[in-house]
């Protein structure tokens, strides 16, 4: 396949996400009559699942102890919905998609005891959801509310299924039925990136406040709620409110380790290499998802050290086969790693099959970037626009469609998108503000 990457969200909540791609699950277990609540999904990085006393703290003990109960009960349904999730769980906090596989068997075990069960068919959606599979996910979050209409959980793996899916109007408004039915922090957090996707940061913001004071005693859904704070501080300019927000969040949850990426594009906003790369040298050590490893590579990219930038994008390259290789869809990834960093033919084809799949502003993104990047332009105008037709404040897709338009000789809107990338990357990513800078200059010396 070539390398890959970027997470299927790749703005401020991405990461990415991202991915391999991973997304949450949530399901509060602790008996098979426990109802379940909603969790945010978010790749690369998202809020922990709520899976009983101790489980987000370890969960690596805590799934042995549900097999050996489900040795001992093996007609347990519910609990075998359970370890889907603790299974994607575990894939989220290690990075290691073998777990989707093994999520997968524990699944067919649950659906085969309770074929018509409502908390089976939202475990099914939380892991299709994990693997991009979104018509999937929302197929079965669907059916889970057949089965029970009251549920909050099911509502909320249907919005994150329509989110990726482009379909935003029903995706906000499933979010707003499981924040009707069960409000609390993930909830919110659902409906603060609604807000975001729309552009409206300060609305994004005070949900994502929201969702932090909701967090309660939960150190891991308050990391959770300050890292994306810092994200949103970061791309309105507030280097300094971001940096408190992460250094807040590493103060609820040292493991939290989205927050040291976070950490380290501040540090590379100011100026300070040497402890940017040492955050991301243990964020890639410690959870080596894609998304990392190609923003730790393109850093490289941006301070001329190309053969550092290769071995961190064959990792991600790597890392990406072993997520499809189980069952991850990475379509979208791989169409933004190729046109920026490998095979423009293959950039095209990857995009093209996931517009095909899913018309959301992430795949009119990369189908636009890899038609800009293949010489059709004119094609790609249209894309891009429909890319930032939300408003989302999102350094790349803006990137890309100024670039598209300085290509066709609109320099006026080129100038305007360019420069307003920039402002919201403020120095985080030196490879494409190099990339921004040198088509600005140009713009400038044209007649």
């Amino acid at each position: 396949m070539g390398r890959l990457l970027r997470p299927a969200l790749y703005g401020t909540l991405a990461l990415a996400l991202a991915i391999a791609l991973t997304v949450v699950a949530s399901l509060t277990i602790g008996s098979a009559g426990n109802s379940p609540t909603p969790d945010r999904v978010v790749n690369g990085g998202g809020a922990p699942s709520d899976l009983g006393p101790g489980a987000i703290a370890d969960p690596t003990a805590y799934i042995p102890t549900l097999q050996n109960r489900l040795r001992r009960t093996p007609l347990d349904h519910r609990g075998w919905s359970t370890l889907v999730l603790a299974y994607v769980e575990q894939a989220r906090i290690t990075a290691d998609p073998t777990y989707y596989t093994k999520a997968d068997k524990a699944l067919e075990r649950a659906a085969r005891l309770a074929p018509d069960d409502a908390v089976m068919f939202t475990a099914q959606a939380a892991l299709e959801n994990a693997r991009h599979e979104f018509r999937a996910a929302l197929s079965a979050s669907d059916r889970a509310l057949a089965a029970n209409r009251f549920s909050a959980a099911a509502n909320a793996y249907r919005a994150d299924a329509l989110t990726e899916l482009g379909r935003y109007p029903e995706a906000l408004r499933a979010a707003r039925r499981a924040d009707n039915l069960t409000p609390g922090p993930s909830t919110f957090a659902r409906l603060s990136y609604a807000a975001e996707l729309r552009g409206d940061l300060e609305e994004a913001t005070r949900l994502m406040r929201l969702s932090r004071d909701a967090a309660g005693t939960s150190a891991a859904y308050f990391a959770f709620a300050a890292y994306h704070l810092g994200e949103l501080a970061r791309i309105q300019g507030d280097i300094d409110g971001a940096s408190r927000f992460y250094a807040a969040a590493l103060e609820a949850d040292k493991s939290f380790i989205p927050a040291y990426a976070g950490r380290a594009r501040v540090a590379v906003a100011r100026g300070k290499l040497p402890a940017a790369e040492k955050d991301y040298a243990e964020v890639v050590r410690r959870l080596p998802l894609p998304e990392y490893l190609v923003e730790f590579g393109e850093l490289y990219l941006g301070t001329d050290r190309p053969d550092l930038a290769e071995a961190q994008l064959s990792v991600a390259s790597a890392t990406a086969e072993l997520n499809r290789a189980n069952g991850v869809k990475v379509d979208l990834e791989t169409a933004i790693f190729e046109a920026d960093h490998g095979d423009p033919a293959a950039a095209l084809a990857a995009a093209q099959t996931e517009w095909d799949y899913r018309q959301s502003i992430f795949s009119a993104d990369a189908l636009a970037w890899a038609l800009h990047v293949n010489g059709r332009d004119r094609e790609a105008l249209r894309y891009a626009r429909l890319a930032t037709r939300l408003g989302t404040q999102d350094a790349r897709m803006i990137f890309h469609r100024g670039a598209i338009e300085a290509a066709l000789g609109m320099d006026a809107p080129a100038r305007t998108h360019l420069r307003a990338a920039r402002a919201i990357d403020s120095g985080v990513a030196p490879w494409r503000e190099g990339l921004t800078r040198d088509l600005l200059r140009s713009l400038e010396k044209s007649p």
